[in-house]
């Protein structure tokens, strides 16, 4: 089912002007005035219309959609009910509880450092942003399937493909139901993104197809043990993805750079994720839809009511891994210019490198030295964190 009833079109949106007004109505932490911007240092919030929503509701949302991404990269999003709702919310939070409370025993049995494709338990401190160690443990999720055989392969990235771990049926159980709504909301939010830049609903599809490459966690932050200043949960970073998803709990800590040097809370809002626009889809837009450097501080004694770590849950919406991110004719031509400045995210040290499956490959590689070194030692890591192969192991 399309997102727009059968009289609305991308067409039509570009016919009524729609998606370039400038008359949208915003909703600020609780509703954004009509006036205010990104600017102002505060984050739209958004609710996905519910399936039997009217067309102009629906295009109402595009527009929307289309400043939130171009103005700050970040936003709040309520999926519809349909899709996601408070049983699915209290059963992965419970499931994350239970997990993190195992003794270390038990979580060291799914150890990420078994896995060729970085799946699994992260105990605290192994894990680093840019050379800095984050403060916090996680499982790491893909796409369960059986991994190929390095001979089948034509590409190193295809060494990301294999299965994910588990402590038992029940918690794999809850994490595959919670993957399976967000690919829903994924791809229903992928066609409205398509709408926000006067396209046919359906123009991104090619990139997932049947075979998207989507990345998963659970994550504990605890404390911070440094007498009550924070520290870095993760360090100032951007995503590889298409569009990054994030539910988290009520303690907070996710903070974004809407401009250079200035900081804003992400706060928790009840009901909404978080959403953040990732690299594949900035490359595509020219700049124009900008995938904005944020970061996690964590919780300490001082900054929330009771004595307890964070919790969060990010998804990562990434396109297949063979898929080559380029600027896209088809948007430009429209008349959508860049809205920012270049990033550091793309200097020399840290370039975004447009084919998806190395750009992936080189994230992992640089946060997850200990699986590089047991799994991945014909492996190369070049300063601007491009992976070189030797032609003699390709794969």
């Amino acid at each position: 089912m399309g997102v727009l009833s059968s009289s609305s079109s991308s067409s039509s949106l570009a016919a009524s002007g729609m998606v370039k007004s400038e008359s949208t109505r915003w909703k600020s932490r609780r509703r954004w005035s009509a006036e205010k911007k990104c600017s102002a240092r505060d984050l739209p919030l958004l609710d996905m219309p519910e399936d039997d929503a009217s067309g102009e509701s629906r295009e109402a949302f595009a527009r929307d959609l289309r400043r939130a991404c171009s103005e700050s990269g970040f936003f709040y999003l309520k999926p519809p009910k349909s899709l996601f709702g408070e049983e699915e919310n209290e059963a992965i939070f419970e499931a994350a509880k239970s997990f993190f409370a195992l003794s270390m025993e038990e979580k060291m049995k799914m150890d990420y450092a078994n896995s060729p494709q970085f799946r699994g338990y992260v105990s605290l401190g192994l894990e680093n942003t840019r050379g800095k160690i984050d403060a916090r443990e996680q499982v790491e999720f893909g796409v369960h399937s059986a991994p190929k055989r390095r001979k089948d392969m034509t590409h190193f990235y295809e060494r990301l493909i294999g299965e994910n771990q588990y402590p038992s049926n029940e918690f794999e159980e809850t994490m595959e139901k919670f993957i399976d709504r967000m690919d829903a909301i994924s791809r229903q939010l992928t066609r409205y993104l398509a709408l926000s830049l006067e396209l046919e609903e359906t123009y991104f599809d090619y990139m997932f197809a049947e075979q998207p490459n989507m990345q998963m966690k659970i994550c504990k932050y605890p404390i911070a043990i440094d007498g009550g200043e924070s520290s870095f949960g993760v360090g100032p970073h951007t995503d590889t993805s298409f569009v990054s998803i994030l539910l988290q709990d009520d303690v907070g800590g996710l903070q974004v750079e809407i401009e250079k040097d200035a900081w804003i809370d992400a706060t928790p809002i009840e009901g909404y994720f978080v959403v953040n626009i990732g690299e594949m889809l900035q490359i595509m837009t020219g700049g124009y839809y900008k995938a904005t450097p944020h970061r996690v501080l964590s919780p300490t004694s001082k900054s929330i009511d009771e004595n307890k770590a964070r919790l969060s849950i990010p998804y990562f919406w990434n396109p297949r891994l063979d898929f080559v991110a380029k600027v896209d004719g088809e948007i430009t031509k429209k008349g959508f210019s860049t809205a920012i400045e270049e990033r550091s995210e793309t200097s020399n040290e840290n370039r975004i490198i447009n084919a998806y499956g190395e750009n992936a490959f080189k994230s992992f590689a640089r946060s997850h030295p200990v699986v590089m070194r047991r799994h991945h030692s014909d492996l190369v890591m070049n300063p601007d964190g491009s992976i070189t192969s030797p032609s003699s192991s390709i794969l």
